[in-house]
């Protein structure tokens, strides 16, 4: 129940006259479109649901629950000419007996005729798995039934989870002269009537709701006015956990709450503060591992059945193998709970707490500091780049880069080593010397010996190339892709200096520029010069820096020497030549972290003061996009134009359209 339908409980009225409605749950609806798709949003009590259809050759309709993580959706088939698919009159709540609720809106198109070529009800994270073309397991079928209700043939159509337990229904009801059919083959074939193809359709599910956040509860006064990120955070934010991006991501992510958390710790209520952290330390492992991410609903039923277990198949299943996560925990905790006002005030109650298996929240931190001492001691005992904290054996991903080549198959991440241990380190320093852990001088003595240790860590990822090397690789690669390589060479002067994105296996740099300064300038306090190499990255325009009109890139391969390298790193690829809207926001963070600072020299503020406006001008180039997860580019007359991600047949994915650490412009601001 909301807070709102709460507080409405309460209150009564006066003696002796009749008792006042209820106040009416919180409305929550927006949309947003990005190029072909067109995205609806609604929050309303008990009810969330997020609605998009994409126009053009191969319609779609998706609807997501963040309820139960779950989802329907429905890929037509392809058409000669691209066509709208539209909703028309935004989208209106639908709750019926037994716990049934979702969303219904009138679709519009037109199309003389869609018929479906798939129709997914399930789990969010099967719908991206089975996607538009892979087989579809037996499993996931569902029933369809025709009806004739007075308005003219309807056509429903219902599954029931695997454990039984749960239910999804989409109702299609055609209007207008729309005829609705099912075909022999069991599809579903819609036909327009005179005035277009208009069909009502009713998406529901039972799985049981979160409770929202109002949307005045929040941030603060001190945040940002802006309209489109409040509502998208607001969509995103639940008393139970903060969810990572809608419509593929609507559930916890442990990175995604903690860097979203730190970055908006400045305008954020200390609840939501709390929600965020309490998420993690409630999902913690028992040997202090922050969850990447939680399978729950009937995506958990399946793993569970899939592993021989019969009994509590809903039970959350949680996924431990990235590296990143546990060092994130400690630097936000120790900045809320020490470094803020309302974060000491409330920190020995939040501390108290307990986690679903009975550990005080104090108890849970506590395991995770031990865990960062523990991992961080090889390194500092042998100096070894060999004993950097790598990817986990077995595993291909490990960290934020966790495309299968978004470290181009390194195994020791720059961002993890140079700047999150370090930090991890720092906290649990402050951590352990404070009465919240203990005041366990030992401890924290231990802590800051090993930060001393990983202060240098970065150096075992410096890529160093004479000028006219880089030249010759800058131009060779600007060939490739059809540039004009002169501008971003009028830039280069010198040395070219830049950390790799990963070492290999054997501790060798792998020499991808790209954007994870953001982690050392928001966590970190590097000496001036390392700060002028870093503006002067974001200065450069790309193919030489990572700075392009329409968005600072996350990669830059262009001085690899193996062009076999230059592939895994397109402006296809999810973690290649793009932009990703939250790296633009934790670089803008950081460059003001580090102007904060008294010691440095006038050169590296001046460097940092040319980086940060040239870093908002793109920023504001690219407003439109900024609550989107990330967004590729084109060049046309030699221009560069902004293309959504997955708009391009090109492109390995396709992007949310709100993501948690992209609303974090409401602290982040110019």
């Amino acid at each position: 129940m909301s807070t709102l339908l709460a507080a409405s409980c309460v209150s009564g009225a006066p003696h002796g006259e009749a008792p006042s409605a209820p106040p009416a749950p919180e409305l929550l609806a927006f949309e947003l479109r990005a190029d072909r798709i067109h995205n609806h949003f609604f929050r309303r009590g008990h009810i969330a649901a997020h609605v998009l259809t994409t126009s053009g050759v191969a319609p779609r309709l998706i609807v997501a629950f963040p309820a139960g993580n779950m989802g329907i959706a429905v890929w037509f088939e392809a058409l000669p000419a691209p066509v709208e698919l539209s909703v028309e009159g935004g989208l209106s709540g639908v709750e019926r007996p037994g716990g049934m609720r979702g969303v219904s809106a009138l679709l519009a198109s037109a199309a003389p005729a869609l018929r479906v070529h798939r129709l997914v009800l399930g789990s969010i994270r099967t719908v991206r798995e089975v996607g538009r073309d892979a087989e579809l397991p037996a499993w996931l079928r569902s029933d369809v039934e025709a009806g004739a209700p007075a308005g003219g043939a309807s056509i429903a159509v219902r599954r029931t989870t695997r454990d039984g337990e749960h239910h999804l229904e989409l109702l299609v009801e055609p209007e207008d002269g729309t005829t609705a059919t099912v075909e022999p083959d069991g599809r579903i074939a819609l036909a327009a009537g005179p005035g277009g193809l208009r069909v009502r359709v009713t998406a529901l599910s039972d799985e049981a709701p979160l409770t929202p956040v109002p949307l005045d509860e929040i941030v603060t006064e001190r945040a940002a006015d802006d309209p489109r990120h409040r509502q998208a955070l607001a969509f995103l934010a639940y008393r139970e956990k903060l969810l990572a991006g809608s419509w593929r991501f609507l559930t916890y992510f442990g990175r995604d709450t903690l860097l979203a958390v730190r970055m908006l710790l400045p305008v954020l209520e200390p609840a939501v503060i709390e929600a965020g952290i309490g998420s993690v330390l409630d999902r913690l492992s028992p040997s202090g591992e922050v969850a990447h991410e939680e399978a729950i609903g009937e995506y958990a039923a399946l793993l569970h059945l899939a592993a021989g277990r019969a009994g509590a198949l809903r039970a959350p299943i949680y996924d431990y193998k990235m590296v990143d996560d546990d060092f994130l925990l400690a630097p936000l905790a120790a900045e809320y709970l020490l470094g803020t006002a309302p974060g000491r005030e409330r920190a020995a109650a939040f501390l108290s707490r307990r986690t679903p298996g009975g550990d005080t929240y104090a108890q849970a931190l506590a395991r995770n500091v031990s865990l960062v001492l523990r991992l961080a001691a090889p390194f500092a005992e042998t100096g070894d780049p060999r004993a950097l904290i790598a990817l986990k054996e077995g595993e291909s991903v490990g960290e934020w880069r966790d495309s299968e080549e978004g470290l181009a198959h390194g195994r020791i991440p720059y961002n993890v080593n140079a700047a999150l241990v370090p930090a991890a380190l720092r906290a649990a320093a402050r951590l352990l010397a404070s009465p919240l852990l203990g005041a366990d001088g030992e401890g924290a003595g231990l802590a800051e010996r090993l930060a001393r240790a990983w202060k240098d860590a970065g150096v075992f990822f410096r890529v160093e190339l004479p000028e006219r090397e880089a030249r010759r690789r800058v131009a060779d690669y600007a060939a490739s892709l059809g540039l004009d390589a002169a501008p971003a060479l009028a830039s280069l002067s010198g040395t070219l200096s830049f950390p790799a994105v990963a070492l290999d296996r054997e501790g060798r740099p792998l020499p991808i520029m790209h954007s994870d300064d953001s982690f050392v300038l928001l966590f970190t306090e590097p000496p001036p010069d390392a700060l002028e190499e870093i503006a002067g990255r974001l200065i450069r325009p790309f193919p030489v820096g990572l700075r392009t009109p329409v968005g600072i890139l996350v990669a830059n391969p262009a001085f690899a020497p193996d062009p076999a390298l230059w592939g895994l790193f397109t402006s296809g690829h999810y973690h290649g030549t793009v932009t990703w809207s939250w790296q633009q926001a934790m670089l803008a963070a950081g460059v003001d972290r580090q102007l904060a600072r008294g010691d440095l020299s006038t050169r590296a503020r001046d460097a940092l003061g040319r980086a940060r406006r040239a870093l908002w001008e793109v920023i504001q180039a690219s407003r439109e996009a900024s609550t989107r997860e990330l967004w590729s580019w084109a060049v046309e007359g030699g221009r560069y134009r902004l293309v959504p991600f997955g708009a391009e047949r090109a492109h390995h994915d396709e992007s949310n359209a709100v993501q948690l650490w992209s609303t974090v412009y409401l602290s982040v601001r110019p």
